[in-house]
This record gives structure tokens, C-alpha cells and sequence, in this order.
């Protein structure tokens, strides 16, 4: 039964995410550690996941995959290092949602002064130098940038984001991502930043 919870929130949100145009067929992936077996469940590689199905989630023990009827995503490593890094969370969304993705394609980490929701959610976004992927190049230096962020972009790629679930890895995401949707429209009116006072308000209610 729990396994079958585990696989099938694995499937609702990519269903969600995929909705959004935040994944695709060939890019972004979803992952839940259950942490009292130590199995990590993951998307399959190469599946569109509006079509995916329960028994198509892999089934990791770490390096080794033990479940699901289609190959993991080559991009585990990355889930892997952030739920080692952060043992609070239990999920993870790596995904390549266009406007936070375009500051990773420029290798440029993200600090909005201006929007109160992302404040709220974050100091700000670093981003990590660039990884060749399929292997674990792409998460150096995660472990140590998703400490004490909950999201990282990684250099000419993509994104990482934790969660204690997937419902607030999705949450976090969805609305940075909409946060930055809007900057980028605001920016060519004219940005009215918050100032330090206003800044450190919305900090202290975050705590």
C-alpha cells in the first residue's frame, strides 16, 4: 500500500507538471525517497509523462534499480545528492521550467527584490558551474548549494528543486516560476524594488 501511494502522487504530479509545460517528454523528472526502505522512486527515461503509468516509476536501491517496467531517468544522480544533502525533504523535482532555466543558460544565479512572493521563498537562487549529465559531473556542487536553498539551477541546463513532498517541491516551483514570468514583463516598465526594511520584514514572517 505504501508503495502504491508513493507511485501513484509520482504520477499525478508529473501528470501536473506536464500540464504546465514545466516537463516533457524528453526533459524533467520527479522523485519521492521513502526514507524507512531507503527506496527512491523516480520517473522512467524517454516517457511523455501525461501517458505515464504507476508501473512504469523505477524503483532505486541506491546505484541499482529494482522496480518499474522502464529504465530510470539517467539523471538520478541528481535526486540522489540533493535528498543526501537534505534529510528533511523527501522529494524532488529536477525540470526545466523556461524562465528560471534562461538564468541557467547564462550561468547567473537569481535575487528578485522586487516580488514578495519570492522573497518569501527565497534569499536567493545560486546557480552551480555547468556538469556534463548522465553522470555525476552534473551534481557537483549541489550538496553543498541545496543546503541552504530549495532551489539550484545548474549551469546550460536546468534546475533542482526539495521538498518535504512533492507537493510543496511543485508549490515552490510553480510560483517561482511565476514570479519570474512576471519580471520579465516588469522590467520593461520599470522594476520598483522593496528595500532592505521591507526585505527583512518578509524574512522574519518566513521564519
Amino acid at each position: 500500500m505504501r508503495e502504491e501511494k508513493i507511485k501513484k502522487q509520482i504520477v499525478q504530479y508529473s501528470k501536473i507538471l506536464d500540464q504546465k509545460g514545466l516537463v516533457n517528454s524528453l526533459e524533467g523528472n520527479l522523485s519521492i525517497l521513502d526514507r524507512e526502505t531507503g527506496l527512491m522512486y523516480i520517473t522512467p527515461t524517454g516517457t511523455r509523462k501525461a501517458f505515464l503509468t504507476e508501473d512504469q516509476v523505477a524503483v532505486m536501491k541506491g546505484d541499482e534499480q529494482v522496480g518499474g517496467t522502464k529504465k530510470r531517468s539517467s539523471e538520478y544522480i541528481l535526486h540522489k545528492v540533493a535528498l543526501e544533502a537534505r534529510p528533511d525533504c523527501h522529494a524532488v523535482l529536477h525540470v526545466h521550467a523556461p524562465n528560471m532555466t534562461a538564468y541557467a543558460y547564462c550561468n547567473k544565479g537569481i535575487n528578485l527584490r522586487c516580488s514578495t512572493t519570492f522573497s518569501i521563498l527565497h534569499d536567493d537562487i545560486p546557480c552551480i558551474p555547468y556538469g556534463e549529465p548522465g553522470g555525476y559531473g552534473i551534481a557537483k556542487g549541489l550538496d553543498k548549494a541545496i543546503q541552504g536553498h530549495s532551489i539550484v539551477l545548474l549551469a546550460n541546463h536546468g534546475l533542482v528543486c526539495v521538498g518535504k513532498d512533492l507537493e510543496q517541491a511543485c508549490a515552490i516551483v510553480e510560483a517561482t516560476e511565476e514570479a519570474l514570468r512576471i519580471y520579465e514583463i516588469a522590467k520593461h516598465m520599470g522594476v520598483s524594488d522593496l528595500n532592505d526594511a521591507q526585505l527583512e520584514s518578509l524574512k522574519i514572517a518566513k521564519r
